[in-house]
């Protein structure tokens, strides 16, 4: 199984190598790390070190040892990959059975997701690494009572930490888990345990922070891209969710970024709806949380309305490698490649409806672990920002409970009523199944329509040098109907009468 998993994960680096790979798709994310790591070699600060700094230096060191190439941090991070299945068939086994560890092992391998960021320069194939063996390790810590596990466990999750920022809140509350886990059935509870996870994490932090201090150009305790993301996140008009087909959350990049008369003014944004700047990360973290917090107090039932629908983009059956199907394939048989996205769409469905089914039955030690670990991707999502992508380091676990509960439909003493009718996860599930429905609908978009959609809808909020801007710079590869075009011309030019009246 691992062989065959091995190569599904190696064959998309065939079409990379004859050109047809995914390196410059689904986001600038990719380009963004290569050009870091480049920049790290030749000896200059990383002009990106708003990232966490830990998948640049592994970037790096691949293109060190391939001459330059970046297929051979793409083939890394697939084999890294390859490498979390093994992790997860590991973590499942010591929790449950071998049948559910191979079942869960290959949905791992094989979910389509996972494979598209595993062929990607994306950090979150390797933070997903480093998270399932730090989780392995404090099971075994629960298992043996060994403290080297702790020990273990908290330098994987410092090195989680420095690969994709955020995690680093998420330790506190596994030191608590470990915590009240040690104090059952005891008269004190036992802080060395959780002492010595929590020494691990903060020294591996502390000491990547001064290792790659001389080319980061900081400490990198904590990454300035989780601060821009709630930046980000507070405005009035729009929300931060760039998915594909979500209109709404992708015009905030679009107006950020427009260029009007070859000059990089960007938009304006209307007084008193964002406070998004340039010039705001100038400012401390407490400033900027305190600049936030008043900017939110204004208006609270907006920010929540917006962080709502940033939760409803964050559970939405989007996938980034469906957008970039949509995308690629746009001359194929618009049934094929939609029935291709839907049924991508249904598995991440099932898998989460499974897996709900399946934490519902377990009584397995992770099991806290994994709930609170929703919970607090779920909070930071409410702050920051929302698009599907950011759920990915949850997607292994869910397959896993979504083995056992596959494994366990079958079992011994599970009665249908157990496995289906828990009204709490029943209660959840129609609200997943619920906004998936209505999520959907924005994968079904062609890419032209998409754009045509972006075009009016910058033209009905005011932002109208980013509709002109948008229509100026067409996608010569999307596959525009005469209808589309038109109503681009027409958005295009209400936006230039309104330019014109504005200069006058």
């Amino acid at each position: 199984m691992f062989l065959f998993i091995l190569l599904i994960r190696i064959i998309p680096l065939i079409a990379i190598l004859i050109g047809k790979g995914f390196l410059n798709a689904g986001g600038a994310d990719p380009l963004l790390y290569l050009g870091g790591a480049r920049s790290i070699l030749s000896g200059s600060v990383n002009p990106f070190n708003f990232f966490a700094p830990v998948y640049f230096y592994f970037v790096a060191a691949c293109l060190y040892l391939g001459r330059g190439h970046a297929i051979v941090a793409i083939g890394a991070t697939a084999l890294v990959g390859w490498l979390t299945v093994i992790g997860i068939y590991q973590l499942a086994k010591k929790l449950f059975n071998e049948e559910t560890a191979f079942l869960a092992a290959l949905l791992t391998g094989i979910y389509p997701n996972l494979i598209y960021f595993g062929t990607n320069l994306f950090p979150e194939t390797l933070t997903i690494f480093w998270m399932v063996f730090s989780f392995f390790m404090i099971i075994q810590y629960i298992h043996t009572s060994q403290k080297y596990y702790l020990l273990l466990g908290g330098i994987l999750w410092g090195l989680a930490s420095q690969t994709r920022g955020g995690l680093h809140y998420f330790a506190l509350f596994i030191a608590l888990f470990v915590l009240i886990y040690d104090y059952r059935g005891k008269k004190m509870l036992l802080w060395k345990p959780v002492a010595a996870y929590l020494m691990a994490t903060c020294l591996t932090i502390v000491t990547i922070g001064i290792i790659v201090f001389p080319t980061h150009g900081e400490f990198a305790l904590n990454s300035k891209s989780g601060i821009g993301s709630f930046v980000h996140g507070v405005n009035r008009i729009t929300t931060s969710c760039g998915d594909y087909g979500d209109v709404l959350g992708n015009i905030f990049y679009d107006i950020n970024n427009c260029v009007y008369d070859i000059k990089d003014c960007g938009e304006k944004w209307p007084d008193g709806t964002q406070m998004f700047s340039k010039d705001i990360f100038d400012l401390g973290t407490v400033q900027i949380l305190s600049k936030a917090a008043r900017f939110i107090a204004e208006s609270p039932l907006i920010y929540i309305k917006n962080s709502l629908r940033k939760l409803s983009c964050f559970w939405s059956p989007n996938q980034l490698v469906t957008g970039n199907i949509k995308t690629r394939f746009q001359k194929v048989n618009n049934l094929i490649v939609g029935g291709i996205c839907l049924g991508i769409s249904f598995l991440y469905v099932f898998i989460i409806c499974g897996g709900l089914w399946g934490m519902s039955l377990s009584r397995d030690p992770f099991r806290p672990i994994f709930i609170s670990f929703i919970i607090f991707y779920g909070v930071m999502i409410f702050l920051t920002v929302g698009n599907s992508k950011l759920r990915i380091p949850l997607m292994p676990f869910f397959i896993m409970y979504c083995s056992y509960f596959i494994t366990s439909i079958g079992g011994k003493n599970r009665s249908w009523r157990n496995i289906f009718f828990n009204k709490w996860v029943l209660i959840i599930i129609v609200i997943f199944i619920c906004n998936s429905i209505y999520k959907y609908r924005e994968i079904t978009l062609s890419p032209a329509e998409i754009t045509v959609r972006k075009i009016e809808l910058c033209n009905e909020l005011g932002f109208y040098r980013t509709a002109f801007y948008l229509y100026n710079n067409l996608n010569p590869h999307y596959h525009f109907t005469a209808v589309q075009m038109d109503r681009a011309k027409a958005a295009q030019k209400n936006a230039l009468i309104k330019l014109q009246a504005g200069k006058k």
